[in-house]
């Protein structure tokens, strides 16, 4: 374990952090949620409390945002700089997460019916479109009407995703129809999707739809906007899109991190293995 060599902590005003984390160019909801890690540590030396957490075997897709808050928070509030706090803070190891499937071709038939039944909008909009665009909850939640682009008769999202990389998602069939529809009928101002007091909607009250619709049907239990996000992922592989593309279409730094939706399924197994059912 590193030994820690952070400053005593004042109680978090995060303001520091919050205009480091905008500089870098990072989602409002991801600057939040750093925020609510680095509350979360409770006053604790920062240091010690991240190298308790990989020491623990926490798992990883804990670990991985919890060090990356420790290390903005540091650098913003603290004044380490960044090679200092490689030096610190311990690799980012921990328990493997379990792997989440895609939705079956039935789950995704169940989850459009169950869809259906929302009587509330932007909520059911956007539920509908998580699945037939593979955008983050927080980006498709964050669009703003002058996101949305044409060009040669063809509908595209362009706009700025995680890290402030620029985006585009084309918008094709079913997708660009039910947007277009959607705008008709709603005639939204500056965000797409407008929420209490004329604010985006948050992806809270997303999460909280699609937590609803698993809890009235078993068979999607965990559901979430990222299994939405992953589904359309595993369909696009699974319908002939080269991973380039889809690459660039999640708005991934790394193809490695696609290449994780290259994962066959049970039922893929099965299929590939009476083949050789000789």
């Amino acid at each position: 374990m590193v030994q820690s060599m952070s400053r005593a902590l004042t109680p978090p005003t995060h303001l520091a952090l919050r205009q480091h984390l905008k500089r870098k160019g990072l989602l409002p909801s991801t600057r939040a949620k750093y925020e609510e890690i680095i509350d979360s540590a409770g006053g604790a030396d920062l240091i010690e409390w991240i190298n308790n957490k990989v020491h623990a075997r926490t798992p990883i897709g804990t670990v991985l945002p919890a060090r990356a808050a420790v290390k903005h928070y540091l650098m913003a509030e603290q004044g380490y700089t960044e090679e200092e706090l490689e030096q610190l803070l311990p690799k980012a190891r921990g328990r493997s997460t379990r792997f989440r499937d895609a939705l079956s071709p039935q789950q995704l038939a169940l989850y459009h019916a169950a869809v259906e039944q929302v009587d509330r909008e932007p909520a059911k909009t956007i539920l509908k479109l998580l699945p037939k665009t593979g955008l983050r909850i927080s980006e498709i939640c964050s669009l703003q009407a002058f996101d949305i682009e044409t060009q040669d008769g063809n509908s595209y999202l362009v706009f700025r995703g995680k890290g402030d990389k620029q985006r585009v998602v084309p918008l094709v069939g079913s997708a660009a129809t039910l947007l277009a529809s959607f705008i008709a009928e709603q005639q939204p101002g500056k965000w797409l999707f407008t929420g209490y007091m004329g604010r985006p909607v948050g992806p809270h009250a997303i999460r909280k739809y699609t937590r609803k619709i698993a809890e009235n049907n078993p068979e999607l239990a965990g559901l979430s906007p990222h299994v939405l996000r992953h589904t359309f992922s595993t369909l696009a592989l699974r319908r002939g899109m080269d991973l380039r593309t889809l690459q660039e279409i999640l708005g991934h730094k790394s193809i490695k991190t696609t290449q994780r939706y290259l994962h066959p399924t049970r039922s893929d197994l099965y299929d590939k293995m009476r083949l050789l059912d000789l």
